[in-house]
């Protein structure tokens, strides 16, 4: 207990000398003072009343931008949507046409090397391959 007891003296004795310090130092008199910080709050009030508005504004716009611009997002996503369907409309009949095309040239590659296979003539030890003439 003598350690709190200390330690609250001590606290109470250094805002008392500290109180007497800033009343002895001060520029000018309490009441001066006091209409100065009246003075400057009143300053102040305006610009942030007009910072206020100004944000008010913005909220308020944003807001609007938001609901103009759901409707107009939607419109384009519709739209992409249609074109895509469109799209893949009108390049079906040649994505079958080149799906043909290909099984029409793996068959005929597998014709010729099967062709190739029974045509060739036998190898003898050391001789190069040559590829045959079309």
């Amino acid at each position: 207990m003598g350690k709190f007891l200390s330690y609250t003296i001590g606290a109470v004795i250094g805002g008392v000398v500290g109180g007497t310090i800033v009343l002895l130092t001060a520029p000018k008199k309490g009441e001066e003072f006091r209409q100065d910080i009246k003075d400057k709050a009143v300053t102040i009030q305006q610009p942030l009343k007009d910072v206020a508005n100004n944000l008010n504004a913005v909220k308020d716009r944003v807001l609007e931008l938001k609901d103009e611009s759901i409707p107009v997002l939607k419109s384009t996503v519709s739209d992409l949507g249609n074109l895509l369907k469109d799209w893949k409309d009108d390049i079906q009949p040649y994505l079958t046409k080149i799906k043909n095309n290909v099984v029409q040239l793996e068959a005929a590659k597998e014709k010729l090397t099967n062709k190739l296979k029974t045509e060739a003539p036998e190898k003898k030890t050391g001789e190069e391959e040559t590829p045959p003439s079309l």
